[in-house]
């Protein structure tokens, strides 16, 4: 089994969500990112020390133009991210971490940034972190075939995988992503690049709401608390989601061909003829329209039906189902008060477990038992919910790094208190982020990181921490979280 690259030490990052401008923008973090990258930059360890950031490091789906995959628009977007004064600390920062002999940046791809698949993106990246700088670049990891990071930390083997690649919603075909880059590399036309599930729903329909509810990017746990908020804030949103049928129906495709062994496959002629047919917009090659997308995508559900595949059995916490429920609800409930019927019906986020890193979920469930056992340390993110256990599988842990996003959850405080939950339910229905970010308490900046390091003893080191104001002001500090720590002796 190969081992990868040996390192000292090992800090993880994910879901920066790099992205977005004013107002549009769940990343607030740069001077603590910044310090945890000149604190790499400034480790002791005698060889090899790096900082990955494990997917979804720019959030391509938050810039405009919006689009699920945007091959042309990639290196002019990176750019932007770059000059943006809320990002530049953290760019500056990496290039000074770059900068340093015997320490890397390493960047794994995620599902908000597949453009860093393409080689021209790639170059633009470098270009922004590096320059001119052999000698950086070569200290620059790009990691975007979905591989993921392999490397040994002391005598510990340890896989980094973003944690999209058992999620139907937010499935990448690879294979398909490295067609659209020989194609265009060679001048000539690429075939449509058709969006999962997930990343349709931010573009034609999240990002849209996120501009009057911020909060939905936040709020935790997704659809056990957003879905029945937005649907009591207003119904014809969660209409609107219902109706987009095809999304699901993407979903099911991208399921069965995960289940199949037949994700990165090229597609089967008739929905390439009636891409084909549909046609692709001028000056975007490798961008299905979004007539042709749509088309192929009810296709493509009509071909599951037709195979006995009901793709609503196929969506993951059975969000399609939830979504007619809370439209249903409301209906039902017209006159109530909205607020205290909703209170009501969350009752059971009391007792979520979803911000709690000791909680097994389905992301700790599929990786650990589809990743071997030898593996010593399991490493993934997506979820925004930072995650800390001993592997079922062998004698190894599973971390997740949660996000470095801003995140909401409703504590039984707040859902217990009437005049609290009003207070916030009001607030929810026409906040800015500034208004989130202003109410004490309410959004919460995890800022998590797993540290990975060899001990003087030889043994391996392991523990999820949160990178939080020190005790000086303008000083960070990264804080072990209890209960965390994992050691291979």
């Amino acid at each position: 089994m190969p081992d990868g690259i040996q390192l000292d030490e090992l800090q993880v990052v994910s879901d920066l969500h790099l992205g977005g401008k004013p107002g549009f923008q769940i990343f607030a973090s740069a001077a603590e990112l910044a310090w945890l990258a000149d604190s790499v930059a400034a480790s002791k360890a005698p060889g090899l020390a790096a900082l990955l950031v494990n997917g979804d490091f720019i959030d391509f789906l938050a810039e405009e133009p919006a689009l699920a995959f945007d091959p042309l628009g990639a290196a002019a977007k990176i750019a932007r991210v770059r000059a943006d004064p809320a990002f530049a600390p953290v760019f500056d920062a990496f290039a000074r971490l770059l900068a340093t002999p015997r320490r890397l940046l390493m960047i794994n791809l995620g599902n908000h940034d597949l453009e860093l698949a393409l080689p021209w993106a790639r170059e633009a990246l470098a270009q922004a972190l590096c320059g001119a700088d052999s000698a950086a670049r070569a200290r620059l990891r790009l990691i975007t075939d979905g591989t993921g990071v392999r490397c040994r930390v002391g005598n510990a083997q340890v896989l980094c995988l973003h944690g999209n690649e058992t999620d139907a919603w937010n499935v990448t075909d690879h294979e398909h992503l490295r067609r659209i880059a020989r194609d265009l590399q060679y001048g000539l036309p690429a075939e449509p690049w058709t969006p999962n599930a997930g990343s349709q729903l931010v573009v034609e329909v999240m990002n849209q709401v996120k501009a009057s509810y911020p909060f939905v990017d936040l709020l935790k746990p997704e659809t056990q608390a957003v879905v029945p908020i937005l649907s009591a804030l207003n119904p014809a949103l969660l209409r609107r989601m219902q109706d987009l049928g095809a999304i699901a129906g993407r979903t099911a495709v991208d399921l069965a061909r995960m289940r199949t062994g037949f994700l990165g496959a090229e597609d089967d002629a008739a929905t390439a003829a009636t891409a084909a047919a549909a046609g692709t917009p001028a000056g975007w090659p490798g961008v299905a329209s979004p007539a042709a997308s749509s088309k192929a995508l009810m296709d493509q559900a009509e071909l599951a039906f037709r195979n006995g595949v009901e793709p609503i059995s196929l969506v993951r916490a059975s969000q399609t189902e939830q979504l007619g429920l809370w439209s249903a609800a409301w209906d039902w409930l017209r006159g109530q008060p909205k607020a205290e019927v909703l209170r009501e019906a969350l009752e059971f986020l009391d007792k979520d477990r979803s911000f709690d890193p000791a909680a097994p979920d389905d992301t700790f469930q599929q990786f650990d038992a589809r990743i071997a056992p030898e593996i010593d340390l399991l490493l993934t993110g997506h979820t925004h919910l930072a995650r800390s256990l001993a592997r079922q599988r062998g004698g190894g842990r599973y971390f997740n790094s949660g996000t470095w996003a801003r995140l909401m959850r409703i504590t039984p405080e707040v859902r217990q208190d009437k005049t609290a939950f009003g207070k916030l339910f009001d607030l929810l229905g026409g906040a800015r982020m500034a208004d989130l970010d202003a109410a004490p308490g309410l959004v919460q900046r995890l800022n998590t990181v797993v540290a990975v390091w060899a001990d003087a003893g030889g043994a391996t080191q392991a523990e999820l921490r949160q990178v939080r104001a020190g005790t000086t002001a303008g000083a960070w500090q990264a804080v072990p979280q209890p209960g965390t720590r994992y050691t291979k002796p």
